[in-house]
């Protein structure tokens, strides 16, 4: 398991905006905010947030890739959606040590 919080102290270069643009089914666009990606088990998932919310919700989506690139596939299954959740409480655990 491996974890990437995409922040300044990330020791690779990319853009630390931490926002990604979704289209939704109907051509809405949605703001989110990329909490933290992880791997697990050979599947790579990214925990997102609306920016604008101040609750805890956070949305699971597994990254996968095509011949275009990555794809974002929301998580829908209720065990999946539970281990994402229990790797991401260890990672949060560990950071407040």
């Amino acid at each position: 398991m491996s974890k990437h919080v995409h922040d300044e102290n990330c020791n690779h270069d990319h853009d630390h905006d931490n926002s990604i643009v979704l289209v939704d089914d109907s051509g809405e666009e949605m703001k989110f905010e990329i909490i933290i990606t992880l791997e697990h088990e050979g599947k790579e998932y990214a925990l997102l947030k609306k920016p604008e919310d101040d609750s805890d919700d956070m949305f699971a989506f597994r990254i996968e890739e095509d011949e275009d690139g990555e794809l974002l596939i929301p998580v829908e299954e209720d065990k999946e959606i539970e281990m994402i959740q229990k790797i991401y409480n260890e990672l949060a655990d560990e950071d407040e040590e």
